[in-house]
């Protein structure tokens, strides 16, 4: 069956680390994979808004952003979103601003900062529209949430909140808080039917614990060479290096170029 849909994390997978641009040899063979008539879709733990690596090197047809909360196309129209429900907004609020835990919410249009942190400015240079205040619209409900904390106040905020999110580590110094259960892969099944095609005719990329649901549930499923075991462990095939060209490698292994 062929491919139809290439989806493609960001930060270590198209990029060669956090905060750094998206690896040459991967922006070439995007393009050579549109001009063949397969999309592509940016699936980022970052809102698509705030995916500052991809600018003017990438226009995908669709992004997936913060893990599969929302979804939207290449205009920013939404197709799919999913929002934190009031009362576990307001306890994560108030938990992280009592323990002094670093907490910004990530919004349909911006994110916000409500209980503030060391790395804020390290933060807003690899994300676009990052405001060090709470959202001015209290009606307003985000899709997720990131915590900037220690690994072990990360795990007491994981067993006080078990229930209600996720707790992942992206990659970054930050902790992503997404809706109990839904991932990229919610993402990715939402654009298939869209595009009218299987999960089987996809492909994806990537290389953090974010990742797994997607490159679970996608056709052949891509793990970059400097990526975490837990994906190594799920995917079909272990590339190389985001810095060796990695993407275009596996590219070329299933005959994609």
């Amino acid at each position: 069956m062929s491919i139809k849909a290439v989806f493609f994390d960001v930060d270590c997978t198209l990029t060669a680390g956090i905060n750094q641009p998206v690896v040459l040899s991967a922006i070439v063979a995007i393009k050579q994979l549109q001009q063949k008539g397969i999309k592509i879709i940016i699936a980022s733990g970052r809102m698509p808004y705030g995916i500052k690596a991809i600018e003017g090197q990438i226009n995908p047809d669709y992004y997936i952003g913060a893990n599969g909360q929302i979804v939207c196309d290449s205009q920013g129209d939404i197709i799919d979103i999913s929002l934190i429900d009031k009362e576990t907004f307001v306890m994560v609020t108030k938990y992280c601003k009592e323990n002094k835990l670093g907490l910004f919410w990530k919004f349909a249009q911006a994110s916000y900062v409500y209980s503030e942190f060391n790395n804020y400015d390290e933060i807003a240079q690899s994300t676009n529209l990052l405001y060090p205040y709470e959202n001015p619209d209290d009606s307003q409900l985000p899709t997720s949430g990131a915590l900037i904390c220690s690994k072990e106040e990360m795990y007491n905020f994981k067993k006080e909140f078990d229930e209600r999110l996720d707790v992942i580590d992206g990659g970054f110094i930050l902790y992503d808080l997404d809706k109990k259960g839904k991932s990229k892969k919610d993402g990715l099944l939402a654009l298939t039917k869209v595009l009218n095609i299987s999960p089987e005719e996809t492909m994806a990329f990537g290389d953090s614990d974010n990742d797994v649901e997607m490159l679970k549930c996608a056709g052949i499923s891509i793990a970059m060479g400097n990526g975490f075991d837990s994906v190594k462990k799920v995917a079909d095939y272990v590339t190389d290096a985001a810095v060796n060209d990695g993407i275009v490698k596996a590219l070329k292994k299933y005959h994609l170029l």
